[in-house]
């Protein structure tokens, strides 16, 4: 019995054996063929953006030689969509932010001040001087900004640069001086090659008249201690001043006190301005359970903590549910005016209806008493606009942002297909000019713009 049971026991560790080494190979196989992958994905990425910023340094080149404005028009056109597909591919590549900070805020502020161009030199009558000058300015960055990432590509081509290098950052320094420069480490030599860009003044969100704008709800405003911030962040949330403590500060264009607290199941993160003291955003971190909330209910809810918090002038807009939360998004009215700059976003846990969320930067950064000017584009005119393939639902006045932050008295029409879609069309009130127009994309989770 004890040799028999000897051989059972020899046969099965065997078998064990051998089932683990299988698993091992066929783990081994996966995370090969995952890093094979990962290695074509990255290297596509990253020829897509020396392929999309070569392009895109071309067309500006090009765009200085125009006298056409429907040629520099359809010429900003395509830097746009280069800038675009170069933005994408810098989604991708496995580098820090920091690595690729200013290369993607070039990108970004090229491809915006060519669609901004392209919907506006047509009517101009081509480019004016300053415009002219800003893109000689860029496309002599955008040259400089090919010409190393076409160097790196032919490192990478000859050897000399391995695709592995760019998942690792690196310090210049510790490879050595005989050790091939990482991928991280050129790129911060380019991004320490970069001129100082020019101050683009146009109607973009990447203008510098709209980068630094100051909150205007802040303005005029008294600086607050780190203590008040707590008893302020204590009594948005109506808890014991002891139940939050002092946890930093931030900077930016909105500088905050920071306090944080376990509540309810879970720790709340509250930012608080230093100037005037207001609760710019709040964060649960509870996992949210079951829900016992109808989503008509989670509304209610929702106005009953506005109406708490003492905002006045607030309407529901739109709303979605998403992780058991329901993000409900208020705009302020006046005057009969939906105001949509002035924007509060506020999550309410589904299961027991708690607060999730609040987001007031819109609202921070845009509110005051506005002098609306009246409408001198009637209903009936701004209602031409709208393509006959659509039927109006309902209008409202509405103040909408443009692209760079400046502010539209539009005619809002909520219209529909014969199929049944529905889209926001925005008509300038003053000029009669379309603004903007939206999808509206709405199912039992709520609405979505797009």
């Amino acid at each position: 019995m004890r040799k028999k049971t000897t051989v059972r026991v020899i046969t099965f560790l065997s078998a064990a054996v051998l089932v683990t080494g299988i698993f091992a190979v066929r783990s081994a196989r996966k995370a090969n063929s995952l890093e094979l992958y990962a290695r074509a994905n990255t290297q596509h990425a990253f020829d897509e953006l020396v392929t999309s910023v070569s392009e895109l340094s071309n067309a500006l080149e090009k765009s200085q030689y125009l006298s056409d404005p429907a040629l520099e028009s359809a010429l900003c056109t395509q830097i746009f969509g280069r800038a675009m597909t170069a933005q994408m591919a810098m989604g991708v590549l496995p580098y820090a932010s920091q690595e690729l900070e200013q290369t993607a805020s070039f990108v970004a502020k090229v491809g915006d001040y060519a669609g901004t161009l392209a919907r506006t030199v047509g009517d101009n009558g081509g480019y004016s001087q300053q415009e002219l000058k800003n893109l000689q300015s860029l496309a002599q960055t955008a040259s400089v900004m090919k010409l190393n990432l076409q160097d790196m590509q032919s490192r990478v081509s000859s050897g000399e640069l391995s695709i592995e290098d760019m998942y690792r950052q690196t310090d210049a320094a510790e490879g050595g001086e005989d050790q091939p420069p990482m991928a991280g480490t050129v790129f911060q030599t380019i991004e320490q090659e970069f001129p100082e860009l020019p101050s683009l003044i146009y109607d973009g969100p990447f203008s510098e008249t709209q980068t630094h704008k100051k909150p205007l709800y802040l303005q005029g405003k008294e600086q607050v201690s780190q203590e008040d911030a707590r008893k302020a962040a204590a009594k948005f949330l109506d808890a014991d001043e002891g139940a939050l403590e002092p946890a930093g500060e931030c900077g930016g264009d909105v500088p905050c006190w920071i306090c944080s607290g376990h509540m309810g199941g879970g720790e709340y993160t509250v930012y608080v301005t230093k100037q005037g003291g207001e609760i710019l955003s709040v964060l649960s971190s509870r996992p949210v359970g079951e829900q016992s909330y109808s989503i008509k209910q989670g509304l209610s809810v929702a106005e009953d903590y506005v109406d708490r918090w003492g905002i006045d002038g607030l309407e529901e807009n739109y709303h979605t549910v998403s992780g058991g939360v329901l993000l409900v998004n208020f705009q302020h009215v006046q005057d009969g005016v939906r105001c949509y700059p002035d924007l509060i976003k506020v999550g309410v846990a589904l299961d027991n209806g708690a607060l999730m969320s609040y987001d007031a930067q819109g609202y921070i950064n845009a509110h005051t008493d506005r002098d609306i000017p009246t409408a001198s584009v009637s209903r009936e005119d701004a209602q031409k606009s709208v393509a006959q393939a659509l039927s109006v639902k309902a209008h409202s006045l509405a103040i909408i942002p443009s692209e760079g932050g400046e502010e539209r008295l539009c005619h809002e029409f909520l219209c529909q297909t014969e199929a049944g879609d529905r889209y926001l069309l925005y008509v300038n009130a003053l000029t009669g000019a379309e603004e903007k127009i939206l999808i509206l994309l709405e199912d039992e989770t709520g609405t979505l713009t797009i």
